[in-house]
């Protein structure tokens, strides 16, 4: 299932579970937002087109984080004038996680989505908040190996030493 959603300005295809990054909306990091602005609606198959807009569907997501786009340079030159210019632009962008595409009638819950894993064999979860607690409790850190003295390089500097002094008093008789 899939949609396609007008959110600020642009048109986006999500799925549930995406992350997606739009231009920056003024929602704060943590909240939730929903977009009313369907476009389309793809439901395995049962296509829904709007005009403009699919009625009573809408896209539910959480803002993650406000963050800034790469870096694009912008080089201006007109030949033989000794005209140049070089700018840099970053946009602001908000990431978003797709929560998912609600119709008429459903009913949005934002629960925080944690995913668990099962094993088959004993039954037991295997990745819980408790296990991790305790797994990093349990790990020891290994024991740091000690520096080697640095002996061999204070041989050399003392031969070196050595022979500058004898070259000296060679040249000096």
């Amino acid at each position: 299932m899939y949609a396609i959603v007008d959110i600020a300005g642009q048109q986006h295809k999500v799925k549930k579970k995406q992350k997606i990054y739009v231009h920056r909306l003024k929602a704060s990091e943590g909240s939730q937002v929903e977009f009313n602005k369907v476009l389309l609606v793809d439901n395995e198959g049962a296509i829904s087109v709007g005009m403009p807009f699919v009625d009573g569907t809408r896209v539910a997501a959480k803002v993650v984080a406000h963050v800034k786009d790469d870096k694009v340079l912008v080089f201006k030159k007109k030949r033989r004038k000794g005209y140049k210019r070089l700018n840099g632009h970053r946009q602001y962008l908000t990431e978003l996680l797709i929560h998912g595409i609600f119709g008429k009638g459903e009913t949005v819950e934002f629960v925080e989505e944690r995913e668990v894993i099962v094993n088959p064999v004993e039954e037991e979860i295997v990745d819980t908040d408790e296990n991790i607690e305790e797994q990093e409790e349990t790990t020891e850190e290994a024991p740091k190996k000690k520096k080697k003295a640095a002996a061999p390089k204070a041989k050399k500097a003392a031969a070196t030493e050595k022979k500058k002094a004898t070259t000296r008093k060679k040249s000096k008789e």
